[in-house]
């Protein structure tokens, strides 16, 4: 339980032109919101093989970045939606760290982008060693010109992680001055702002230390404020959180990411939701079979529509979620009624 805190006639015939017009005017009404305000998301194929909720949602979308191998079929699919295609790609150091290594990464994006029709490429690189900033300012600048010159896009995923926030900000494995000068879209994760790892795990990480939500209003706000003034507001995507936080509360406890946004309980077993107003998350309070208490810090559609406000303020272009996938039918319907509303760019 859950309790608060044939043949033609000729009227026919006359009536065609008009449909058709109105027809026109229908996706061209599509196009201009897509140009105005746009969703690019991050998929993970294994978990979204069939097209339904694609083609569901198709008139929404504007492009996935595509983890995992999905055949050309898929690709040349989304592209009859009028969706463009990225190769989410991830790695660490080996992938550049030479100049014979840096070229066969390259090669090996290109091949794929050729052989699968992408439309570009997505880095995923994180949590790198600061050291190495120079040489993959370097990888991004080699990167960058080979898909130009193959007239395909780059994409960069980037954080907004604990140090950034001093003067000057701390040093990261990427230059974001060289994110800005390279991608085409830049997509600023606005989640992990606590990482709720198993028992044991990320006890050297700043992000781990406590418990809370994985994003809440004022601090995405505030990396989306960071990055707009070290990129080109066209660039940018506000990335959001499809999955929520969910911590044991007792000395051995440990937290874990939950992809859905409200907890399961057992049948019978109260559940306290409240509304953090500074936050604006909601936090499910309950208890396990064993009966060790739980917070659960949900993403949603309330808190989702509240960084939509932060979209609208700050006149970001875009928005995507981790992951496609995860993101229920309560939160689609905030998005789809949000880009319905959305006033002409200035």
């Amino acid at each position: 339980m859950l309790t608060e805190a044939t043949d033609l006639t000729r009227h026919e015939f006359v009536a065609m032109p008009a449909l058709l017009a109105f027809a026109g005017r229908s996706t061209q009404a599509i196009a201009a919101r897509k140009a105005r305000r746009a969703v690019d998301t991050w998929l993970v194929y294994d978990e979204e093989k069939s097209m339904d909720r694609i083609r569901r949602l198709s008139d929404v979308l504007t492009s996935l970045s595509v983890f995992g191998n999905p055949p050309k079929t898929f690709i040349d699919e989304c592209h009859s939606l009028g969706l463009q295609v990225y190769r989410a790609v991830s790695g660490n150091q080996s992938a550049f760290d030479t100049p014979a290594r840096s070229k066969t990464t390259i090669d090996g994006y290109l091949k794929e982008c050729d052989q699968l029709g992408y439309d570009g490429i997505d880095l995923d690189f994180e949590h790198l060693d600061p050291a190495i900033q120079s040489g993959y300012s370097d990888f991004l600048r080699q990167v960058s010109k080979a898909l130009t010159g193959t007239k395909r896009k780059m994409s960069h995923c980037v954080g907004y992680y604990p140090g950034m926030e001093k003067v000057p900000p701390r040093q990261l494995f990427y230059d974001p001055a060289v994110v800005a000068e390279t991608c085409d879209l830049i997509r600023v994760m606005c989640y992990d702002l606590y990482w709720a790892p198993g028992k044991g795990q990320g006890t050297n990480r700043d992000d781990a230390q406590g418990v809370g939500p994985t994003s809440n209003h004022p601090w995405a706000r505030t990396a989306m404020e960071f990055w707009l003034k070290r990129a080109p507001r066209e660039k940018l995507v506000m990335g959001l959180p499809a999955y929520s936080n969910d911590y044991v509360i007792t000395p051995a406890g440990k937290g874990q990411q939950i992809y859905k946004s409200r907890p399961e309980a057992q049948a019978g077993t109260e559940i306290v939701k409240s509304w953090l107003w500074y936050e604006k998350v909601n936090l499910y309070l309950y208890r396990d079979a064993a009966g060790d208490p739980h917070a659960f810090y949900a993403s949603d559609a309330r808190s989702t529509a509240e960084h939509l406000n932060t979209v609208d303020q700050l006149d970001l272009p875009s928005i995507g979620f981790w992951h496609f996938s995860s993101v229920d039918e309560e939160t689609w319907k905030v998005v789809r009624d949000w880009l319905s509303n959305r006033p002409a760019n200035k």
